[in-house]
């Protein structure tokens, strides 16, 4: 079992998608989210969930859920929103 629900790229996704938090986002709504939630991951964690599931060159096993839009924001891939 995940240290956050579900994992804490499909349990963002699933607030993003109830309207919880808004797009475009950053880093902050997800510590922000994880926070409230009793989640403590590093920063580096939320950095790097971010980064990689926004990268197309990243594994390909790893869900890309998220798009940038660059200056650190992001929003909702198709896949996240048909997936999760």
């Amino acid at each position: 079992m995940s240290k956050f629900g579900d994992g804490l790229n499909i349990e963002f996704v699933r607030a993003v998608k109830k309207g919880q938090i808004a797009e475009p986002f950053t880093k902050a709504d997800v510590e922000k989210f994880a926070l409230e939630k009793g989640w403590h991951p590093s920063p580096r964690y939320v950095n790097v969930m971010l980064a990689n599931g926004a990268s197309s060159s990243h594994s390909l096993t790893y869900k890309k859920y998220f798009l940038s839009l660059g200056n650190g924001q992001y929003r909702l891939s198709e896949l996240a929103r048909e997936e999760v």
